[in-house]
């Protein structure tokens, strides 16, 4: 799933100027009334503020306030502020003259209202610059990117993606194809593998996103590299005029550093409905935690008695693009689960990179019960949280299934893992072939909308209770 993350951003910093906005007229009141309640006495408060904001969003967007607002600097900045105020004051001052003092609005208010917004909107600017350039830049959740080139353009491209002010990616390592260079850093930077082993080093570590920038775009290796690059989920960058790949609406021509690029992923997804979904999962989180926190008290003792040992079970799971985290659930086994399994190999059931069987013999008596109905899963709400996981994904695989994966297994992770998807409503274990499970959650990434998330949610809830499918 590539996410917008220039989008996401700019409607943050439109939100967040919409505060200051707000902040500033609320400021600008009280210093031309001297006290709240002569303010109010004299103003239509919550219309007028309503209004402002309303105003202040179309002309963010009108007069693109954000963009290229990594590239500006103070002075820049405090300039394009400006301009924006002054549009600011006359939009607001035809807006009250167009509907006739619906909102008393005092020419001295206004005047504070400049001076106030000014100063407040270039703090913010200031103050999320410096948080997107030295904290957001360095955070583990910041896009991983492996540039792909040729020993003697190595230096120059780092330098060139290395620019302080560009905030959406780190160049976390790089493969060179025209040399034996594994092992050396350039600029910081490791050089981690070479054409016969890149698909390898992407298969199975932590990359979002690919940059290429080589001389010879006529190869057919290079076609293959970045086909395959695409069906494993990876977003790639291409430095190179298109060649004949069939390109359509998920082909975007990107700006990285100093360079242009040719994006190539299997789908991209609209940054306002990736929002929403997150604020969805926030909020089905904090009502499965309460739901948690209840069931904990009637089965923490049952589950103890049968099976004296953690409450919770942790397990280190593979998350979006190869991120490992650890899964929470209610246990349901003993406690000596891990080290039994290797005896059980024999009799799993499923096709491929997972293990299932009928009566698992690891499983207790409550951890079947617990199981049949998804409680287990409780205590997952608050990888939701965290955000490890979402509502609605597909399932997140164990380590050891996932070193196992072919290159176009690892796309079903190019989405954020959920704690149910399609292949839970489907009959979960009744399913017993991994590449089905491949093809419902490749099915659900080409396929995803908030509404199908929606019909999903409301499946589970039916499959839960009935416990369908479940061993």
């Amino acid at each position: 799933m590539y996410q917008r993350r220039n989008q996401i951003q700019e409607l943050l910093v439109c939100l967040i100027d919409a505060a200051c906005v707000g902040l500033s007229f609320m400021l600008a009141g009280l210093l031309r009334y001297r006290s709240f309640s002569l303010f109010r006495a004299n103003t239509n408060i919550t219309y007028a503020l309503v209004s402002i904001v309303l105003i202040h969003v179309a002309i963010f967007y009108f007069s693109k306030l954000y963009e290229n607002i990594c590239f500006r600097g103070p002075l820049a900045e405090f300039i394009k502020i400006l301009k924006y105020n002054i549009v600011l004051i006359i939009s607001i001052a035809a807006f009250v003259f167009c509907i006739k003092n619906a909102f008393a609005l005092s020419r001295l208010t206004a005047g504070y209202l400049c001076v106030f917004s000014q100063f407040t909107i270039y703090a913010a600017h200031q103050l999320y610059k410096y948080y997107m350039t030295h904290i957001y830049r360095n955070n583990a959740s910041t896009s991983k990117v492996l540039l792909v080139t040729v020993k003697n353009r190595l230096k120059d491209v780092l330098e060139g993606l290395d620019r302080p002010e560009d905030w959406t990616y780190q160049v976390a390592a790089a493969a060179v194809i025209d040399a034996d260079m594994t092992g050396e850093m350039v600029n910081g930077v490791p050089v981690v593998a070479g054409r016969s082993d890149l698909m390898d080093y992407v298969r199975h570590e932590v990359i979002d996103e690919v940059f290429i920038h080589i001389p010879d775009n006529r190869s057919r290796a290079l076609k293959h590299m970045i086909l395959e690059l695409e069906k494993m989920g990876v977003v790639v960058h291409l430095n190179i005029d298109m060649f004949d790949l069939g390109i359509d609406d998920s082909r975007r021509i990107y700006r990285m550093g100093d360079f242009y690029a040719l994006v190539f992923t299997s789908r991209l997804f609209d940054y306002r409905k990736v929002l929403l979904k997150r604020c969805i999962d926030i909020i089905g989180a904090v009502v499965g935690l309460i739901i948690t926190a209840a069931v904990t008290v009637f089965l923490a003792p049952v589950l103890l008695m049968e099976s004296p040992g953690p409450l919770i079970f942790k397990q280190k799971r593979v998350g979006k693009n190869g991120r490992i985290f650890e899964i929470y659930k209610f246990r349901s086994m003993y406690v000596d689960a891990e080290e039994r399994k290797a005896d059980l190999m024999e009799k799993n059931e499923m096709q491929g990179n997972m293990f299932k069987m009928t009566d698992d013999p690891r499983v207790t008596h409550v951890g079947r019960f617990i199981r049949k109905y998804s409680i287990d899963e409780l205590p997952q709400f608050w990888n939701v949280l965290k955000g490890n996981m979402s509502l609605v994904g597909t399932r997140p695989p164990t380590v050891e299934e996932f070193e196992a994966y072919e290159g176009y297994q690892k796309r079903r992770l190019s989405i954020t893992p959920g704690i149910t998807g399609l292949w839970q409503i489907s009959g979960r274990s009744d399913i017993t072939d991994f590449d089905e499970i491949v093809k419902m959650d490749l099915e659900y990434i080409d396929s995803w909308s908030i509404g199908l998330d929606i019909k999903i949610l409301l499946k589970t809830i039916v499959t839960v209770f009935t416990g369908k499918g479940a061993r």
